[in-house]
């Protein structure tokens, strides 16, 4: 096991360094996909290898001269990252721009500063009751897929679409039996181990990932572990579309509390809902884009709470509460976020709230907080 997580964590400890070298070794065009919407499987069909844009482990500096300081951390980061011209490794990058106002920037200040031989701007719209939304959302993957085949100069076929499902869904099935594993045995992996071995599918090709994958999943399962004493569960909810510091993954069960599961994005959301693999390829990748769990604040749905389906996680792994993670300067999980309270506090569910930033100066306020919140539910 040792050998495979090493890979995962060296892939994600130096993502820009492992991703040019990847570039070089498979000799294929990198494209950078803004987290959280874009079907990647497109990108893989066109021959390119599609990775989630990141942000860096540094602090922003050049990036405060084109987005406000009230910009949410991976918006600054990335922005920093390319006006000093870090990311030239990507030949292309694809934003939805309609998902959150502070993402409506990027691409102005990349076509300007920074701009790479591909760029693609989408418009994946909210699940709005009606066909409408659905035809304007296979129009708007369809204009994906032609600029693509433009810019590859290669059709993208049924057939190549349909293997790049296949190979997608086989990695959302192994990602699903880490998680089975570690919901029965939660101490088999660190929460910041399993936060790596998801970011790694969003950089590595699917491939690749899926080997690895397999590697890890037969160590795992015969691999003993001696549980000391029971700990208390808790459930990391958030981060809608960047990691939460792996060293507050690490606090939290320090401090006497478990991870058996999350709803991260940098977690189970991204694995979330298979594309069917019969029927009209880009009519599935239509079909997984309008599934309304799990919920995302940017996607308009009103008649499925979020809160429920975190109860209902809470239940399946006899959770003694959630820790959500609001990014600062998250619009849609700021907006949404007194509902979900509210649905905590209704349903007696202990539940506590760690804003989480990009640039950390000190994080004792945050163990003061998880300390305290382990005592309440019985965690130390």
């Amino acid at each position: 096991m040792k050998n495979a997580l090493a890979m995962i964590v060296e892939v994600t400890s130096d993502p820009y360094g492992y991703v040019a070298r990847l570039k070089e070794s498979k000799n294929k065009k990198v494209i950078g996909c803004f987290p959280m919407h874009i079907p990647d499987e497109i990108v893989h069909a066109a021959g390119l290898i599609p990775v989630v844009i990141w942000r860096s482990n540094e602090p922003v500096t050049w990036g405060h001269a084109h987005v406000p300081p009230y910009d949410c951390g991976i918006v600054r980061s990335f922005v920093d990252d390319a006006v000093k011209q870090k990311l030239r490794f990507m030949d292309g990058m694809v934003f939805s721009v309609r998902q959150c106002l502070l993402v409506k920037e990027c691409p102005m200040i990349i076509e300007r500063h920074a701009k790479p031989e591909y760029l693609k701007i989408l418009y994946l719209p909210p699940i709005y009751p009606g066909k409408a939304t659905r035809d304007f959302l296979l129009e708007d993957l369809g204009s994906f897929k032609k600029s693509l085949e433009e810019f590859t100069g290669c059709r993208i076929t049924d057939e190549s679409l349909r293997n790049s499902i296949e190979i997608y869904n086989k990695n959302r099935s192994l990602l699903k039996k880490i998680y089975q594993i570690r919901r029965e045995r939660p101490e088999i992996l660190r929460a910041s181990e399993v936060m790596r071995i998801v970011w790694s599918s969003m950089l590595m090709p699917k491939e690749d990932h899926n080997e690895l994958l397999t590697q890890l999943i037969g160590e795992l399962e015969g691999k003993s572990i001696e549980t000391k004493r029971e700990k208390a569960r808790v459930i990391p909810v958030g981060c809608l579309c960047m990691t939460p510091q792996l060293d507050i993954l690490d606090m939290i069960e320090d401090l006497g509390m478990i991870i058996p599961d999350d709803d991260l994005y940098v977690g189970s959301r991204y694995f979330a809902n298979k594309v069917k693999p019969e029927g009209n390829p880009m009519e599935a990748l239509a079909d997984r884009y309008l599934t309304k769990t799990p919920v995302y604040p940017d996607m308009g749905v009103w008649d499925v709470h979020w809160g429920d389906g975190v109860i209902e996680k809470v239940k399946e792994n006899n959770a003694k509460g959630v820790i959500s993670f609001v990014v600062r300067y998250c619009p849609p999980h700021i907006c949404y976020y007194p509902d979900f309270k509210n649905r905590m506090v209704e349903r007696e569910v202990p539940e506590i709230m760690i804003e989480i930033e990009h640039e950390i100066t000190s994080l004792e306020g945050v163990k003061t907080r998880l300390q305290s919140f382990a005592e309440t539910i019985g965690g130390v």
